[in-house]
C-alpha cells in the first residue's frame, strides 16, 4: 500500500481502489462458449488476442480496465453494456478516469484473485475475467464490494516488460538521527539546493518495507514517480516530516513508527501497528 494519508491517499491504496473496476462496450464483449476455467475456479474469455509480448508473473504491466460486481451469473461473458444494471453493478473505470494502471504482475496489487487471469495475455489483447467470490473478497467484502460477491473485470493489456526489482538500500547505521516526534532517518545522499519546504510540490521515487524486509510497495518497480504537496496531510505524518529534511537529489531512509504511519489500521499488506521502512529519493521540487 502506500504512504498516503490517513484516508489512504497514496499509490498503493490508490492502485487498489482505482483497480476496483467499471465497464463499457469498448470491449464489444460477446457471449462466447469457449471461455477457459482454471483449476482455481477463475474463468476468462479472450475478446481480442494481442500480438505483443506475453505477460508473466514478475513483469511490470500497464492495463486499462473496467469491472462489475456480478448480480446475475447466467450470462457471464455476454455484452453487459445493454441494460447492465440487471446483471451487474459497475464499480470503476480506468478509461473514464483516464488513468491506466501499472503494477508488477503476481504481487496482489490489483483486484484480489484476478491477476492469475492476466498471466499469458499478450500486449494489445483484451480479456474478460470472472473472479469467483472465494478468490476475491469472500465473506468480508471490501469497500463497494459486498460479501460473497463475484467480480467481472475487462482487461486491456497496454504493455508488459521485465520489472526492475527494488531492493532495500545498504545504509550505514551511524547515519541515523531521531527527530522529536520519533521519526528515525538517515540522509544517504545530500542532494543540492535548499531543503524541501512545507507546501512545496515534491516528486519522489520510493520503496516501502516492513521491518522483516517484506516489500509492500515501490514506485520504482511501477516506473511511476509519486508527486505530492509536502506538509499538508496528503501523505502519512512520517513522510511529511521526513521529506522536509531532504533536498532535490537527496536519498534517505525513513524508519517510521506506527503512530506516524497507519496506526492500528489493517491495510492488508501492512498489518496494524507496523513500523515501516521507506527508501526515498527526491527527483524534483517545485
Amino acid at each position: 500500500m502506500d504512504i498516503f494519508d490517513p484516508q489512504f491517499k497514496g499509490n498503493f491504496m490508490k492502485s487498489i481502489l482505482i483497480a476496483l473496476f467499471s465497464v463499457v462496450f469498448i470491449f464489444g464483449c460477446s457471449n462466447n462458449p469457449d471461455s477457459v476455467t482454471l483449476k482455481s475456479g477463475l474463468k476468462y474469455n479472450d475478446i481480442k488476442v494481442g500480438t505483443g509480448t506475453e505477460a508473466k508473473n514478475g513483469d511490470l504491466i500497464e492495463i486499462q480496465f473496467k469491472g462489475w460486481i456480478i448480480k446475475d451469473s447466467s450470462d457471464l461473458f455476454g455484452d453487459w453494456s445493454v441494460d447492465s444494471t440487471k446483471k451487474a453493478d459497475l464499480i470503476a473505470d480506468s478509461y473514464a478516469m483516464n488513468q491506466p494502471m501499472k503494477f508488477v504482475l503476481g504481487t496482489e496489487s490489483f483486484i484480489k484473485g484476478s491477476e492469475e487471469g492476466i498471466v499469458g495475455m499478450k500486449a494489445g489483447g483484451q480479456r474478460a475475467i470472472v473472479v469467483p467470490s472465494n478468490l476475491a473478497y469472500g465473506p468480508q467484502g471490501m469497500g463497494p464490494i459486498p460479501p460473497n460477491t463475484s467480480i467481472k473485470v475487462l482487461i486491456e493489456l497496454v504493455s508488459t516488460k521485465e520489472a526492475v526489482v527494488a531492493k532495500m538500500w545498504d545504509v550505514d547505521s551511524t547515519l541515523f538521527k531521531v527527530t522529536a516526534s520519533g521519526l528515525k532517518y538517515a540522509i544517504i545522499q545530500e542532494g543540492e539546493g535548499e531543503l524541501v519546504g512545507k507546501e512545496k510540490q515534491a516528486t519522489v521515487h520510493y520503496s516501502g518495507f516492513l521491518l522483516d524486509g517484506t516489500k509492500f510497495d515501490s514506485s520504482v518497480e511501477r516506473d511511476e514517480p509519486f508527486t505530492f504537496v509536502v506538509g499538508v496531510g496528503q501523505v502519512i505524518p512520517g513522510w511529511d516530516e521526513g521529506v522536509q529534511l531532504m533536498k532535490k537529489g537527496s536519498k534517505a531512509r525513513f524508519i517510521v513508527p506506527a503512530n506516524l504511519a497507519y496506526g492500528d489500521r489493517d491495510l492488508g499488506k501492512i498489518p496494524p501497528n507496523s513500523t515501516l521502512i521507506f527508501d526515498v529519493e527526491v527527483l524534483g521540487v517545485k
